[in-house]
């Protein structure tokens, strides 16, 4: 979980506080931001082929709608403490979602490294 809870943590203020303002293109641009980073270490497969961008990212905005707005407002605005506990319940429920619709397969040496 550790994958999706650190690329959170690197979400910009600017865009953290975008959120509940417009909660659509935001969610798009941490699912997108997220998509980016963990596929530095996993693929994502379905039905016996690698599953597209755009069907993992929408996998991982509709985990983030599924969040309570209360946590959302936390992860947004929220206090240190507050932000890393909303960080937490995000990560969750994007890394369920993403086991859910997904078979994760890690990528030991990604971009063919060495």
């Amino acid at each position: 979980m550790a994958v999706i809870k650190i690329p959170l943590m690197e979400i910009d203020d600017d865009l953290r506080g975008l959120l509940l303002a417009e909660r659509s293109r935001c969610t798009g641009a941490i699912a997108t931001h997220l998509y980016l980073r963990v596929r530095r270490h996993y693929r994502f497969r379905r039905n016996s082929g690698e599953a597209s961008l755009g069907e993992v990212v929408e996998g991982i905005a509709d985990a983030i709608w599924d969040v309570p707005q209360r946590v959302l407002a936390d992860f947004a605005n929220g206090e240190p403490e507050a932000r890393a506990a909303a960080t937490d319940v995000i990560a969750k429920e994007v890394f369920r979602a993403l086991t859910d619709a997904f078979e994760p397969i890690y990528v030991p040496k990604p971009y063919g490294e060495g």
